[in-house]
């Protein structure tokens, strides 16, 4: 699973980034070991410390290049250098650092605004709760003194590399504009330092570097970072597609199936009933289900596992099957939840791009956590009343999302709300 790394100079600070991560859903922890092999394969966003901040020059590269060479083996799909909000520390030494550890050039994309807290620069220089810098006590700090207001100035004291600092005229031109600068200034720069006034410049500055589709990494205190992580987990493969089990058989239900497909990109697999009722095709429905799934998989944002039909009047005779097998009606209803649950597993385990499961019928919701071996759900909130959004709790899949709604809940929209639930990035 593709991660996203973070370098920050102290703890506090990597703290503050995944909690930022959390806004937006994703599993992220703060790492404070050597051994980068034990962290956990289902946490997205990884944030170490290299306390450095107020080391020497040299001590600061060298803490940068180690905590780098621990994570070579991971698959990093965004690399960000956390930078004070306030500017202090070995900024340009520290990012010096990151840079020198990729075999081709690779552009520092900074922006240190941080609207929420106040911070924002304007013509190159900092506010801080619209004082200048140099007028706050962070510029004041006797330990880490900032040597200026303008934001350049603050990384031309310890770094080699050239420097090109882009104006809120120019943000304020739109996206297509920023693509074209960014590719423009990226062959002859090797630090681009953009203003931004609020998180609509910032979420625009991330949509136009990645546009740019140029190697870089990110230098901000947390917000720019945190726009890019969006956009690249939207738009990647990555815990972006809902899986969903539908075994109840109401009118309601079927209802909002209908409607559910009508407002989303999905494919459905239609699993066959009967052949999960008899030991002879039992295997070979649940193979043939997790087959369809993976060959129809790229070009859908939702998955529907289903035995529900699309008319009331075609659905299971319970009553007749009951008395052919010798079975209870409620021992079908198990066995078909069981059945559906299994192909949920298969699914999970033969691709990691779900974000999380939407299951209609308490069964079928059971089941599937028996079958991850997940030893509960840890609720987090509520879609509509009696439909609950939660995480799953250990087994093969922790933190995956569940969604849970009884058959007969709802209006005809309740489907379409939980997998947006699903869907939605924000926890």
């Amino acid at each position: 699973m593709k991660k996203v790394l973070i370098i920050a100079d102290d703890l506090t600070g990597a703290n503050a980034n995944c909690s930022l991560m959390k806004k937006i859903g994703l599993r992220a922890a703060s790492f404070l070991g050597t051994n980068a092999q034990q962290i956990p394969e289902n946490i997205d966003v990884i944030a170490t410390t290299t306390d450095s901040r107020a080391m020497t020059k040299s001590q600061a590269y060298r803490e940068v290049s180690n905590k780098l060479k621990l994570f070579n083996n991971h698959d990093i799909c965004l690399y960000s250098k956390r930078i004070d909000s306030t500017l202090r520390g070995n900024l340009g030494t520290e990012l010096q650092a990151y840079q020198d550890s990729f075999d081709k050039k690779t552009i520092g994309i900074c922006v240190p605004s941080y609207p929420d807290s106040g911070r924002i620069v304007v013509d190159g220089r900092l506010f801080v709760n619209g004082n200048l810098l140099l007028n706050t006590d962070a510029g004041k700090d006797p330990k880490m003194p900032v040597v200026s207001n303008f934001v350049d100035e603050n990384f031309k004291k310890d770094y080699d590399g050239r420097i090109k600092s882009i104006s809120i005229n120019e943000i304020e031109k739109g996206k297509e504009n920023l693509v074209e600068l960014i590719k423009e200034y990226s062959k002859d720069y090797d630090l681009l330092i953009f203003d931004s006034i609020n998180n609509e410049h910032i979420k625009e500055i991330a949509e136009a570097t990645l546009d740019s589709k140029i190697d870089f990494i990110a230098v901000d205190p947390g917000p720019f970072t945190k726009e890019l992580t969006n956009i690249i987990y939207k738009s990647s493969s990555i815990s972006t597609k809902a899986l969903a089990v539908i075994g109840s058989v109401t009118q309601i239900t079927i209802d909002q199936l209908k409607k559910l497909k009508q407002q989303t990109n999905y494919y459905q697999v239609d699993v066959n009933p009967y052949s999960l009722l008899s030991m002879k095709t039992i295997e070979e429905e649940l193979n043939r289900c997790t087959e369809e799934v993976k060959e129809n998989l790229e070009n859908a944002d939702l998955i529907i596992i289903t035995t529900t039909p699309d008319h009331i009047d075609e659905r299971l005779d319970l009553k007749s099957i009951s008395k052919e097998k010798g079975i209870t009606v409620d021992d079908i209803s198990l066995i078909l939840s069981r059945g559906l649950a299994n192909i949920a597993k298969n699914v999970l385990e033969n691709n990691k791009s779900f974000s999380g499961v939407f299951s209609s019928g308490g069964d079928i919701t059971v089941a599937l956590a028996e079958e991850v071996l997940s030893i509960g759900i840890e609720i987090k909130d509520e879609v509509m009343p009696l439909a609950a959004y939660g995480r799953l709790i250990g087994g093969l899949y922790p933190g995956l999302k569940v969604v849970s709604k009884g058959g007969m809940v709802g209006n005809e929209n309740a489907m379409v709300e939980c997998v947006e639930r699903i869907l939605k990035l924000e926890d």
